[in-house]
Order: structure tokens, then sequence, then C-alpha cells
């Protein structure tokens, strides 16, 4: 049986990654481990792996030998094609959705006790600071996005965005988590303020057509 695998770890997607923690950080044997890596990477089953013969077993566990080095934590461009779509990474507190807020805060609160929660959600998290964008006649261009263009951009993420990319990105959401949590509740706060300024010289401008009568 032929098995083919990543060698490197720009082939290894977020889903990849949040599949294969539990079994990198186990305390199985040198075998059940790279049976069980085996079956993460390649989707088999382990039934199916262990009929691998000897020959294919060195070879296999010389080429996930990358698996041993640490992940960058520097990304190297802040813009980067996934599944055939650009984003662009950049922390912008303003452009958050409701939901996104809830979510991120959500995440964040989880991560202070287990921060298997940034990795396990890495794919919603890379939503909110990485952008989908355009090429135009003028420049790069923000799409405007909504919870189905999120959706469709976590379920890229997750199957089909590197390590290398994904990794740097995490590290740097969860290194800032604080300052983060402070950016995004003072937008929102910013915003609502601007929303009740906005209502209060509107209910003005109504009781002035009316004469400031009830």
């Amino acid at each position: 049986m032929e098995i083919t695998i990543p060698t490197k770890w720009e082939d290894v997607t977020i889903g990849n990654y949040i599949n294969l923690r539990p079994v990198l950080n186990s305390k199985l044997n040198p075998i059940e481990r790279v049976v069980n890596i085996l079956a993460v990477l390649t989707g088999q089953k382990r039934d199916v792996i262990k009929n691998i013969s000897l020959k294919q077993y060195k070879s296999i566990k010389k080429k996930m030998s990358f698996l041993e080095t640490e992940l960058p934590k520097q990304l190297k461009d802040k813009r980067f094609k996934i599944g055939g779509q650009w984003y662009e990474f950049k922390v912008d507190a303003k452009k958050l959705l409701f939901g996104e807020y809830i979510n991120s805060m959500e995440i964040l609160q989880n991560a202070k006790d287990d921060e298997e929660a940034i990795f396990n959600n890495l794919h919603h998290i890379l939503t909110t600071i990485c952008r989908p964008v355009k090429k135009t006649l003028f420049g790069w261009k923000h799409i405007e996005v909504d919870s189905e263009v999120l959706r469709k951009t976590a379920d890229n993420f997750l199957n089909n965005m590197p390590m290398t990319i994904a990794y740097p990105i995490g590290v740097f959401f969860y290194t800032h988590s604080e300052d983060l949590t402070k950016a995004i509740k003072t937008c929102l706060m910013q915003e609502a303020e601007k929303m009740t300024k906005e209502a209060r010289e509107e209910l003005d401008l109504v009781n002035a057509g009316d004469g400031g009568t009830p």
C-alpha cells in the first residue's frame, strides 16, 4: 500500500494540526505514535496503517521528522492566498461584526484556563484578523464580509491554510490577547456612543419639526 504524507509544515493544514496536537502531546510508544499520526495525516484507519511494511514504516518515519521541528513564529507576508482567495492579516477591531466580538471574547476567556481553546478555534480566530481582499486598478481592497462570508472563510482556513501561516498569527493573537480585548471593547463602546449620539440628534430634529409640542 502506497502512503503519501506531508513532508514539511507547509503541507499541514489547521485541520490536520488540530487533530495532530493530542497525538503529538501524548506519551505513546514510538510505533503507536507513528500509527496515530499517519491516521490523522492520511485519513486512513489505524488497521489499514498497521498493514504497511517495515520498509515503508522506516521511510515514512524519516519523512515525518519535520514534526519534531518548531513551527515558525514570524509571518513572512501580511497578504497571502488560501484556496484561491487572497487575504490580508490586519488587526482592526472597528471592522468586527458583533457576532465576531462575542466569539472572540468567549475564545479569549476560555484560553485563560486552557490554551488548547486557541488552537481548536484557530480557523475562527483568524477570520477576525485576516480579511478577504481583491486586487483592483487602485490597489488592494477589502471585500465586504457578512456571516456567510465568515463561515466560508473559516472553512477555507480549516481545510487549506498551512500552519506556517496560521501559527505565527495564532501566536500573535495569544500574546496580544489582553491588548486585543481592550481594543475590541473600546471600539464597541465608541460605536455604542456614536449610535446613541445619532439617535439623540434625530430625536432633536423630530422635536424641532413638531415645534416642540408633545
